[in-house]
């Protein structure tokens, strides 16, 4: 699945006639990380997804599910999902899975399952347009955000402002599990 968020990227970027050089620049990325995405070698970060959408004149779910535009308001997901929901292992140190059935375009939130290695990750915080709402399901993760860290167990949930810089990282020695809704605006 994750070589399907690069060749949507790269067919989007294609069709505008922009080089990995020009996205590059506009969204604040390296070319390497860029090719690595479009072929498939890496997975963005669900942040970097929403600043390449916005690059792109896309919608965070154009990227991630490829849909367009719709005024479906109800969306239900059964427990039991086919393979492709899944996403691999990020630079920012979690793997993530789409808790939206793909080809439900329309929505203004997104939902993810966030699954954190518990080895840690050398990322740093990064910000992009929009608010995302916290859940942790299983474990403990540290929020570092906007220069200030807290960690978050079981239960508990945050609420914070995706314009200032931010980062999630699991601790302990079992991976955690957290619930991301990220509203990108509109």
């Amino acid at each position: 699945m994750q070589r399907d968020i690069g060749d949507r990227i790269r067919k989007m970027r294609e069709a505008q006639s922009h080089s990995r050089d020009e996205v590059c620049r506009m969204a604040g990325l390296s070319p390497d990380r860029l090719e690595a995405f479009e072929e498939g070698a890496a997975v963005p970060s669900i942040g970097v997804v929403i600043k390449l959408s916005r690059v792109l004149g896309s919608r965070m779910e154009g990227l991630i599910h490829g849909g367009g535009t719709s005024s479906q308001t109800l969306t239900v997901n059964r427990a039991a999902r086919p393979d492709g929901y899944e996403y691999g292992d990020t630079e920012q140190g979690y793997t993530y899975r789409t808790l939206t059935r793909p080809g439900s375009p329309g929505h203004l939130m997104e939902p993810f399952l966030l699954t954190f290695d518990p080895r840690g990750t050398d990322a740093r915080p990064l910000s992009h347009e929009g608010q995302e709402f916290v859940y942790i399901v299983e474990g403990s993760v540290e929020l570092f955000y906007d220069g200030e860290t807290c960690t978050l167990a079981r239960g508990d949930s945050a609420y914070l402002d995706a314009s200032k810089p931010h980062l999630f990282k699991g601790v302990g020695a079992a991976p955690a599990k957290m619930v991301a809704v990220v509203c990108s605006g509109s």
